[in-house]
């Protein structure tokens, strides 16, 4: 039995028991997971020590907003030029900390903002971040520079007593997948500062160049990087010498290499518009303790099929779970499709129940019991703010999160933290 089958295992039995445990037996002042949107903003108007967590029961859509004081963000420009602060929601923990990335962009007021490239004048700024105790915690420039703009998809994985443990973390790791696989450039908090190592493929790497649009997974002891087109690749960060494991997603969901890009400006925003679109209707997460992929097809005749799959106790395939007929269910639900709305799309897996996927129809999130083939639950109707540019990350928050803190050996000066917790919710 390899290591990565038994690593897999007993952490995900580990991980899925207590976590159930834990929330099942907690007294919450908020919901145990939340579905948050993946755009933080950043709001010059607030003085709060830290950020900002409106938390919402799911299937509701919650947000976090940072102070700019946190952010520490260029003073404002001239005014022939025009300065956008705002971030993402990069990637979640398995225990509710979140990376976040802000970029304060300036470019000159006679070019469209909406023609803005992150080509332009910007500075990246990196946080792990605490949602419910406000806490960040900024993390050192790659490279000693703020202007060294890494489209990253960089995941974030903690570790209470040595991997042993399941409670407030006492290390974590940032980390990135580069030169398709065959590198790791990763940031370990016991270590305080960025570094790249040299991985090594268990298995295959990857056949093919990378296409990831989707925020990376973290399950048993390894993260998890997404490409929509091929499969899943994984990686322990904490690693001496980092191990890449790579598994191809169902056969049928395949798809064909894509052209490469060869410095071509116009098949590179091709190869974008395609992956934003294929993210609407497939997704791969962490639900019930394992890692699940969810994928919506059309099926023989016509129907949309909701598929769901479970990766194998070997960790080499995936399983077919449950299939539903999507427009059925809906219909059923009260949430007839009509041939000129938008198409369905999937939000986030439940991460506390296996048989939930959560989905965007019209201007609701609507919840797909694909066990029993039903309707479950709905949110109210989404503010325009979320509903036109619909992207979410599903984060669990543990009942210990909001009084723990993030954890930093203080090595490095510019490992800076918020010194106040505070809880806004």
């Amino acid at each position: 039995m390899s290591l990565l089958r038994l690593g897999l295992l007993g952490l995900s039995a580990a991980i899925s028991g207590n976590l159930r445990r834990s929330l099942s037996t907690a007294t919450y002042s908020h919901p145990p997971w939340v579905i948050i949107q993946d755009t933080t903003m950043v709001d010059r108007s607030l003085s709060d020590p830290g950020v900002c967590f409106r938390a919402v029961d799911p299937p509701g859509v919650s947000d976090i907003t940072a102070p700019a004081h946190l952010i520490s963000p260029r003073e404002r420009p001239a005014s022939d030029i025009f300065q956008l602060l705002a971030g993402d929601v990069r990637a979640a923990s398995g225990d509710g900390h979140l990376l976040l990335n802000y970029h304060d962009l300036q470019a000159g007021r006679e070019v469209p903002w909406t023609s803005w490239e992150m080509t332009e004048d910007v500075e990246t700024h990196r946080f792990v971040c605490n949602p419910l105790s406000g806490q960040m915690l900024r993390l050192p420039d790659i490279g000693g520079s703020k202007r060294i703009l890494v489209h990253n998809h960089m995941g974030l994985l903690t570790q209470a007593d040595g991997g042993r443990g399941h409670g407030p973390p006492d290390r974590f790791a940032v980390a990135d997948l580069v030169f398709n696989g065959t590198g790791l450039q990763r940031f370990l908090s016991d270590e305080g500062e960025w570094e790249t190592v040299v991985s090594m493929p268990c298995r295959s790497l990857p056949p093919r160049e990378l296409l990831i649009f989707q925020e990376t997974v973290a399950l048993g002891g390894r993260l998890w990087w997404v490409d929509l087109t091929f499969g899943v690749i994984s990686v322990d960060p904490f690693a001496h010498r980092p191990e890449v494991c790579c598994i191809e997603l169902p056969s049928g969901s395949v798809l064909p290499a894509r052209a490469p890009i060869d410095g071509d400006i116009s098949k590179a925003q091709e190869t974008v518009r395609f992956m934003q679109e294929l993210a609407k209707y497939r997704r791969v997460g962490v639900s019930g303790g394992r890692l699940r992929y969810a994928e919506l097809t059309p099926g023989p005749g016509g129907p949309l099929l909701l598929s769901s799959f479970a990766l194998d106790d070997e960790a080499s395939g995936w399983m077919l779970e449950h299939q539903v007929e999507l427009s059925q269910v809906l219909a059923d639900g009260g949430y007839q499709l009509q041939h000129n709305s938008p198409a369905p799309q999937i939000a986030v897996l439940d991460p506390l129940n296996a048989s939930a996927v959560h989905l965007k129809v019209g201007n609701h999130v609507v919840v797909v019991d694909v066990r029993n083939g039903k309707v479950i639950g709905a949110s109210p109707p989404l503010p325009e703010s979320q509903a036109d540019c619909f992207s979410c990350v599903s984060c669990v928050l543990p009942p210990w999160l909001g009084a723990s803190r993030i954890p930093t050996t203080g090595k490095k000066d510019d490992m800076e933290a918020t010194d106040d917790l505070v809880i806004c919710l």
